[in-house]
């Protein structure tokens, strides 16, 4: 079943700003007052015959250090493939003992949701996924959307490699626990924020 907590982040987005950008002020108030970052982890990478093994999103409040988190290991239809446990560490047990229906999850990410603005790392490949997921509960998905990932190119356009993980060791970030979908949301908020903060703007 899935669940929300109250999360105290201890990655500080001021270090990443002192990286990106050393001798400018610190001003977030560019970011939304309240929006969502959001990443699943699925069995492949088509939306049309793969599926998601876990959502995760962390409701982000601009002008506090706590924010709501939600996490839900969800019960493909298929056994999970050897090489997505390699990757995310996530596996068949997991799955037996943690896992809930697609329709119980979504329900429930959407709930949290609700209408603030979404945030994924390569956002096309998750929306791809949540939308089909969501059109299976006859529900939509009609959310504004950013894209952490087209806001580091171009905040960002000499880095050689845009992977999250890439970009967050760029940043000085831990990577510990990547590939899972919480903490894949917590790299991509600073990055996002961080790009934010040198282009100006949110796309």
């Amino acid at each position: 079943m899935g669940f929300i907590v109250i999360l105290l982040l201890v990655i500080v987005i001021f270090f990443v700003f002192r990286y990106f950008n050393k001798h400018s002020k610190i001003d977030l108030s560019i970011l939304p007052e309240v929006f969502i970052v959001a990443d699943i982890e699925t069995t492949g990478l088509n939306p049309k015959n793969d599926e998601i093994i876990e959502i995760a999103a962390i409701k982000v409040n601009r002008d506090s250090d706590i924010h709501q988190s939600f996490v839900a290991i969800v019960k493909p239809t298929k056994p999970i493939p050897k090489e997505i446990t390699q990757i995310t560490g996530i596996s068949q047990e997991i799955i037996n003992s943690e896992g809930q229906s697609i329709e119980s999850a979504m329900h429930e990410f959407l709930d949290f949701i609700g209408d603030l603005r979404l945030v994924f790392y390569n956002a096309p490949f998750d929306v791809a996924f949540l939308k089909k997921a969501a059109s299976i509960i006859n529900r939509t998905l009609p959310n504004k959307i950013s894209d952490a990932l087209k806001m580091s190119r171009k905040a960002f356009p000499n880095q050689r490699d845009y992977k999250l993980t890439a970009l967050a060791k760029t940043g000085n970030l831990d990577t510990k626990g990547a590939h899972r979908a919480l903490k894949d949301c917590e790299m991509t908020m600073i990055i996002y924020a961080a790009a934010a903060r040198r282009l100006g703007r949110i796309d």
